[in-house]
């Protein structure tokens, strides 16, 4: 998933807070701003804030649910042209190709799911005793070519 907020780019996840101001904004209160910002209203009572998988979001505003705006994602032609700017958060080079906008859900854009963030694919433990499998192998395999070598150094010396 790729979000646009205030000229920086959000790749992969993405945990939204309400800020003092009432703007929703990414990861911490005074984390960047949506492009294009939604906004909750001032002086009232906002519950039941969702955020609908098509990229909506909604509130409960005074007992009655209202739309507040719609979290619009990006993709890029070129996506490894993007310039990490630490956190999670790219901006626009001229590698990357302008981007592209679309609603979650379309095709070649993701979707947005309330209440998860995206998990790594990567197992750890699994991980781990792959490299301490690789690791043992190559140890052994180090030691054949060091008794090939004795071997050919002593059948070398007979020769003589």
């Amino acid at each position: 998933m790729t979000v646009s907020a205030a000229g920086l780019l959000i790749l992969g996840r993405g945990n939204f807070v309400v800020n003092n101001e009432g703007n929703l904004v990414l990861g911490t209160s005074d984390g960047p701003l949506l492009n294009p910002a939604i906004n909750f209203p001032q002086g009232v009572d906002a519950t039941n804030i969702t955020i609908l998988g098509d990229g909506r979001v909604t509130a409960d505003v005074d007992g009655t649910v209202q739309e507040l705006g719609t979290i619009e994602l990006v993709t890029f032609p070129n996506p490894h042209g993007l310039s990490l700017e630490g956190g999670n958060l790219y901006t626009e080079t001229l590698a990357s190709g302008s981007p592209i906008t679309g609603n979650p859900g379309d095709q070649g854009f993701g979707t947005i799911v309330q209440r998860y963030l995206e998990a790594s694919n990567v197992d750890s433990v699994r991980e781990l005793v792959g490299m301490i499998r690789t690791q043992r192998s190559f140890e052994m395999n180090s030691q054949s070519i060091r008794a090939v070598d004795e071997n050919m150094k002593v059948v070398s010396n007979l020769r003589r």
